[in-house]
């Protein structure tokens, strides 16, 4: 049985690849995209084990054979796998480079070589020009995998050379149905909607490490508004997690506080009691209270008049996520710092002197 059964939202995408292979209709490389959470990568890697297993049926590989056995070790002959190294922020033209040789020569195993790109919007330029060439003039029997989250920061020109398959949401049943496995329901459907419907980043948000970092941040946020920090320290203090991780829990964390003020707002108007920080609500109400004490004592500074605000510093986050995504190599605690002078302008209206001097 293939790792791939566990993520039964995949079936279809694994099914039509697994048909086009059977018909010999398989194409030389794919474009793997969508949010991150939805299974990319166990998509590339279970369709892999399944073309090098030795005993694979049902579309399924056996798990036991020399092929799965060199592939789960990360050492069958025939795939590569390339991303970005650690301590990187890009994938460099000599890691390319390497995969040329790789797919110039005959599978030693298989049927086919399969090269799999991890990240491939965070090729180099350099990089990504010297893939082009192995995608303009493909060698027999080679399969090569793109997978990115954001494949509008890849080449045109590489874009328009791979066929897409694009990974969608499951649907919030089977999500749940997922998650439950490993969790709560009420904390399924919390982290679910934490992470915009993408079950495996969901699974990342229940992660006690994570919410631990999460709750880190906020505090972060907090002492800003209260003047407690500034913003070179507290641009220190988020250094510490990958700014990549730091940007999610703070578009997390917006969510939570824009959609707890909207439901006050609304309860205000509506002349039903709320609770602005938890979003309980009087008259009966089923609300819970979700947040975090960092994250009630944020929402305890602002006020409906805040919603807007919120938004403004919600694309501040996401230009931001942008200039780590792309791949000039900013750098990151200069970023940080940006993020949080926009936090306290945004939130209070002031520059961060002004705040300290209140």
């Amino acid at each position: 049985m293939s790792e791939f059964k566990s993520l039964p939202w995949l079936q279809d995408n694994f099914d039509k690849l697994a048909e086009l292979e059977s018909t010999q209709q398989i194409g030389h490389a794919y474009l793997i995209q969508g949010q991150k959470g939805l299974g990319k990568e166990s998509l590339v890697r279970d369709f892999s084990t399944y073309l090098f297993c030795q005993q694979n049926q049902e579309q399924a590989a056996c798990g036991h054979c020399q092929a799965c056995h060199l592939l789960s070790a990360g050492t069958h002959p025939d795939f590569k796998f390339i991303t970005v190294e650690e301590g990187a922020t890009q994938i460099k033209i000599e890691q390319i480079r390497d995969s040329r040789n790789f797919l110039a020569n005959t599978p030693l195993l298989g049927k086919y070589k399969i090269l799999f790109i991890n990240f491939a919007d965070k090729m180099n330029i350099n990089a990504a020009n010297a893939l082009l060439k192995n995608l303009e003039e493909p060698a027999p029997d080679t399969l090569i995998f793109l997978l990115s989250h954001q494949p509008v920061l890849l080449l045109p020109t590489i874009r328009s050379r791979c066929q897409k398959i694009k990974i969608s949401r499951p649907s919030e049943e089977i999500a749940l149905s997922w998650l439950q496995q490993h969790m709560s329901n009420d904390q399924a459907k919390l982290c679910l909607q934490l992470a915009f419907g993408a079950p495996l980043q969901a699974l990342i948000f229940a992660d006690e490490e994570r919410q631990h970092e999460r709750r880190e941040i906020q505090k972060r946020l907090l002492e800003l508004l209260r003047s407690e920090i500034v913003c070179s320290d507290a641009a220190k203090c988020l250094g510490q997690y990958p700014i990549e991780d730091v940007l999610d829990n703070l578009m997390v964390s917006l969510q939570q506080l824009s959609r707890g003020l909207q439901l006050h707002n609304t309860n205000v108007s509506a002349n039903v009691s709320s609770d602005p920080i938890s979003g309980i609500e009087g008259k009966g109400g089923t609300g819970t209270n979700d947040n975090t004490k960092e994250l009630n004592d944020i929402a305890m500074n602002l006020t409906a008049a805040h919603i807007k605000p919120l938004h403004k510093f919600n694309s501040v986050l996401t230009q931001t996520r942008s200039a780590v995504q792309s791949t000039a190599n900013p750098n990151a605690l200069l970023l940080l710092e940006s993020v949080c002078f926009q936090w306290i302008r945004l939130m209070t209206g002031k520059t961060e002197m002004e705040a300290l001097t209140v």
